[in-house]
């Protein structure tokens, strides 16, 4: 059995307006209507790029789809949940204002930004899913309660999860703050002796797990979180974790907890990963006009989230030549773990039919 993903190609130079008309007609072209029906609340999932980042998906580029839904008289809202790390993500009320600066704004978009995880990240719904590695999982509980999910992922690297696209969107970031620290939990660093004590590390753990002494940063394993936020922010190579070992359950738990959210939306939602701007670490870090590894591709979607982040994978590493981990610096790093136990867990297909537009 395989799964239909749609492909239109489009470039960052056609403007936020050329994107958002090319994502309406992939969305038409897909038949994406048949996802929503009229008062769903429709959740928007988005990313709407950390204080300072500048290659995230622009909130203009998101208006077509946005005008399908509200043709279509669903109720959409466009959602994100709180980080685990310190930032303007870190709650609702930083979140939403940081939203409205970059434009995921009911003044400009013509629908809210609403937080569906609360305040502080931790208003949740256990949902049973009876996985290997989870029982039940924390979904963000306006998650659970809507009808209809439009999912729009911008397609990155990930210092954690290799790939940074729809399972990790959905898995990651429609989940409470509780549900992402077992899912990062797996993921425990330690620090090398090329430690130069900068202080970085210790200065964005959000676990305050990390102290400095006369020789190099430590870390107390029972305090660490596994967000991997030290290894992101260490400019010397310091911070290492065993990804061979701890890496492929990361990715497992993001699978399973994404199998949670999507339960009981069976047919009521779809998924797009946005393959431009492509850049070898995700929307979370400050950094701006991080640098692409590979040339902007276009716009894939599909009902299957698994096949639309295998066909995506596989479209960035043949724009690039290597394998996804290489790309982004780090040869160690796989993506295998979260595609197969996706597909193993019943979540979808990596077998795919690609369909160009």
């Amino acid at each position: 059995m395989t799964s239909k993903v749609y492909l239109i190609p489009a470039s960052l130079r056609e403007g936020p307006g050329g994107v958002s008309h090319k994502a309406r007609t992939l969305f038409r072209a897909a038949g994406m209507a048949r996802c929503f029906k009229p008062n769903d609340f429709t959740a928007v999932k988005i990313h709407v790029g950390e204080h300072g980042n500048t290659t995230h998906i622009k909130a203009d580029c998101l208006r077509g789809l946005i005008e399908e839904l509200r043709a279509l008289k669903t109720k959409p809202f466009l959602t994100d949940t709180s980080t685990l790390y310190s930032g303007r993500r870190h709650n609702a009320v930083d979140h939403a204002i940081l939203a409205a600066e970059h434009g995921f704004s009911l003044e400009n978009l013509g629908i809210p930004f609403i937080a569906p995880d609360g305040l502080f990240g931790t208003s949740e719904t256990a949902v049973r899913i009876d996985c290997p590695l989870n029982k039940e999982v924390l979904v963000a509980y306006d998650i659970v309660r809507c009808q209809s999910i439009l999912s729009c992922a911008h397609f990155t690297g990930h210092v954690a999860a290799c790939a940074g696209a729809t399972l990790k969107t959905i898995g990651m970031g429609c989940t409470s703050r509780k549900a992402k620290m077992r899912q990062h939990a797996s993921l425990k660093p330690q620090v090398g002796d090329n430690c130069t004590l900068c202080g970085q590390c210790e200065r964005y753990c959000p676990a305050d797990a990390i102290t400095l002494d006369q020789v190099k940063a430590h870390i107390d394993r029972d305090k660490c979180i596994g967000c991997a936020e030290c290894v992101a922010v260490c400019r010397f190579d310091a911070v290492k974790y065993d990804w061979g070992a701890e890496n492929p359950v990361l990715q497992k738990n993001v699978a399973e907890h994404a199998l949670g959210v999507l339960k009981d939306k069976a047919g009521r939602a779809c998924f797009f990963n946005f393959l431009l701007s492509i850049t070898k670490d995700c929307d979370c870090f400050d950094n701006p006009d991080m640098p692409n590894i590979v040339p902007d591709i276009g716009i894939a979607a599909s009902t299957d989230p698994v096949a639309l982040d295998k066909a995506s994978i596989d479209l960035v590493e043949q724009a690039g030549g290597d394998r996804l981990g290489a790309l982004i610096g780090n040869k160690n790093l796989d993506y295998d773990a979260q595609i197969s136990h996706a597909e193993a867990i019943g979540l979808g297909t990596a077998r795919y039919e690609l369909v160009e537009v």
